[in-house]
């Protein structure tokens, strides 16, 4: 299995994260010592002010690290969980318009990486997350949960727009696969919409979907697209 990465992507995004989150430290650092200087005096305005802006820097700071730092990141991840099938199947992370995308003989693949930790549940309508002390304490540090399946939409219909625009992949179906890539996510799942699993479960849920739906022309055209325009973002 080929994996091919944005690796200059990963660094901005890490970039981004550690000053974030050191700038947003030191307006909550300012913020603080504002309001202990001068408590009650016209300067009360600017430790608010700090405060909030020291807030959402540092939640913005903290979501691009949870993202591009830690480990394992969701490339990282997903390239663990496929590894073993042959270079047929081309894994490309941040190089198109879905994040995460599998070219292989079985088909077509957006791959949508969820890192959230903990059990989560699906009864059929919504996601939800049981509560903890811990995660009350890592707010700042957690996205919320969301609605899994409408990013995995959304992320799907980014890569047929884009292919749509390059004339390429007009009969090729593309499938959506969830993947909570934490290893310490633990899924509880009642009749799922659309395939769901970790990266442990991915190849074997590949090899239960149809096999040999994507070979000869159409693969090799989807390839030489993918691979143009992987090449082109890492320039």
């Amino acid at each position: 299995m080929q994996s091919i990465v944005d690796v200059d992507r990963i660094a901005r995004g890490a970039r981004i994260g550690k000053i974030a989150t050191f700038v947003g430290l030191g307006f909550l650092l300012a913020g603080l010592i504002i309001s202990i200087a001068a408590p009650m005096s016209s300067l009360v305005w600017a430790s608010f002010a700090c405060l909030i802006v020291g807030l959402v820097v540092a939640t913005i700071g903290t979501a691009n690290m949870n993202r591009w730092v830690k480990e394992p990141r969701a490339d990282q991840a997903l390239t663990q969980g496929l590894k073993g099938f042959d270079d047929r199947y081309r894994l490309y992370h941040y190089v198109l318009p879905a994040p995460h995308v599998l070219l292989s003989p079985m088909g077509l693949y957006v791959l949508t990486a969820m890192g959230h930790e903990g059990v989560i549940h699906y009864d059929g309508t919504k996601f939800r997350r049981d509560f903890s002390a811990a995660r009350l304490l890592r707010f700042m540090a957690e996205e919320g949960l969301g609605k899994p399946f409408a990013e995995a939409n959304t992320q799907v219909a980014a890569l047929k727009k884009f292919l749509d625009e390059h004339n390429a992949g007009q009969d090729v179906e593309i499938e959506n696969l969830l993947v909570f890539y934490s290893p310490k996510a633990e899924l509880l799942l009642e009749d799922p919409t659309a395939p769901v699993t970790t990266p442990k479960g991915l190849k074997k849920l590949i090899r239960k979907q149809r096999g040999g739906e994507l070979k000869g022309k159409p693969y090799d055209e989807l390839l030489a697209l993918f691979e143009a325009t992987a090449a082109t973002a890492q320039d």
